[in-house]
């Protein structure tokens, strides 16, 4: 059995070039403070999500449920 993956394979590559940033913030228990906000920021601006549209947001509800189903089907 394969674990799902929500990223392809230069996405992949990107995260785990980040792994030890992740690993020194973990043990100052700053991910959530500093590591998480900074990494995911770069990554939007390396890849960022399109707008929803208007009948995507009208069928999810919100403009952030609709984004967050955007960005869960790639």
């Amino acid at each position: 059995m394969t674990w799902a993956t929500w990223t392809d394979e230069e996405q992949h590559t990107w995260l785990e070039a980040h792994k030890a940033r992740f690993i020194e913030a973990n043990q100052r228990r700053a991910t959530a403070k500093e590591f998480f906000p900074n990494i995911v920021k770069e990554f939007q601006e390396k890849w960022p999500v399109s707008a929803p549209s208007q009948e995507e947001i009208n069928e999810a509800g919100s403009i952030e449920l609709a984004t967050m189903i955007r960005v869960a089907r790639g």
